[in-house]
């Protein structure tokens, strides 16, 4: 899965570039992962660069995803791009009139690939009849903007005589001008997740994330795409990957510990708590005796990077923690050495509650000493 630097394609017009504004992108797609990754072929159907796969290349990261839904005719959610372009195999046929009349069916290729995170449902909706309902508007500032650029503006709708109402285009990926995000803001940007915070348990809890937000073992699906792995992001599309996380997240709240999930400004960790005055963080990773190296070396390397982010918290501790016991029983050392608990269903009972007891046991015992002295 070799990575990329963001290669600029010359025939783009990267129009945006020196304005830091201009930071908003929209995935136009049916496909029903929306939120998992931004992806598309390199070429088109006759091996050619088109504009709207090529535009990918040209997010960078911290750039705002909003997604278009076209079963739903809707904006519905928004993600943050994160990291680089890496290249790898993709399947995929382009939409439209001629790949119907070729009846050209979804095939491999070679593709883009960028990981996206911070995926959050927009409060309210922004679905195309209300834009229709402010075409004169939104032609208006589409006009004023390019009188001011030379060369496309690739924007996401179809722009025409007034009497016909505006339409998606057709393309995959486009770039929303920031007239258009400011005029919509109610629905594109004043709408976060309500997350009712919970009553800290002790001082570090409300410094550290927000109340936990339960992983859905219902629709993440069982593999992404058979051609590609995000080695940060797809990981949590995985149901295993829920179903551990929230069997770990159900069995901290049995002894009494509030799990939590990561702020927006915050690492993105899959769960953290509090307990004896440290900050625990901790990366949850699907194994299968196949991928166990490989998995054990990225989820080492994600939470030695969380617990080194947290630090100005305060104290903190990392957790690696796999679906099922491994098979290579060398990585409980590397652990160690390391200072990361390394922990499985099976043992956290035993590992999780012997490290929260010692703590108070190493404690108590200092506490004795200081009172004898």
């Amino acid at each position: 899965m070799p990575q990329i630097n963001n290669e600029r394609s010359s025939g783009i017009n990267d129009w945006w570039k020196n304005e830091p504004r201009e930071r908003f992108w929209l995935e136009v797609t049916d496909r029903p992962d929306i939120g998992i990754n931004l992806k598309a072929p390199q070429t088109n159907e006759h091996g050619k660069e088109f504009w709207s796969y090529s535009l990918l290349k040209f997010v960078r990261s911290g750039d705002v995803i909003f997604h278009y839904s076209r079963k739903k005719q809707a904006f519905i959610s928004r993600s943050v791009a994160t990291g680089n372009i890496w290249e790898d195999k993709i399947v995929w046929a382009a939409r439209g009139a001629l790949t119907r009349e070729e009846r050209i069916q979804p095939h491999i290729r070679p593709g883009y690939y960028l990981g996206l995170e911070q995926y959050q449902l927009l409060g309210r909706i922004l679905d195309l009849k209300t834009i229709r309902d402010f075409q004169k508007e939104v032609v208006s500032k589409y006009k004023e903007l390019v009188t001011q650029i030379e060369g496309p503006v690739y924007f996401p709708f179809e722009i025409g005589d007034l009497k016909r109402p505006i339409r998606p285009m057709q393309g995959y990926l486009f770039k929303l001008p920031t007239f258009f995000v400011d005029f919509f803001s109610s629905s594109l940007i004043d709408s976060p997740i309500t997350i009712k915070e919970t009553q800290s348990e002790n001082s570090l809890i409300n410094i550290l994330g927000e109340e936990y937000k339960a992983a859905d073992e219902e629709t993440t699906v069982g593999l992404i795409d058979p051609f590609s792995i995000d080695p940060s992001l797809v990981e949590r599309a995985l149901r295993g990957h829920a179903i551990t996380q929230n069997g770990l997240a159900e069995f901290l709240i049995g002894i009494n510990i509030t799990p939590r999930s990561p702020k927006s400004t915050e690492p993105n960790f899959d769960l953290a708590w509090t307990k004896n005055e440290e900050i625990w963080v901790a990366e949850i990773k699907s194994i299968t005796n196949s991928n166990e190296e490989k998995q054990l070396r990225l989820g080492l390397g994600q939470v030695l990077r969380y617990c080194q982010l947290l630090r100005s918290k305060g104290t903190v501790r990392g957790a690696l923690v796999t679906e099922k016991a491994l098979t290579d029983i060398s990585w409980e050392k590397l652990c160690d050495d390391c200072n990361i608990l390394l922990i499985w269903p099976e043992n956290w009972e035993k590992k999780l509650v012997t490290q929260f007891n010692k703590h108070f046991v190493d404690d108590k015992h200092l506490n004795s000493i200081t009172q004898l002295t």
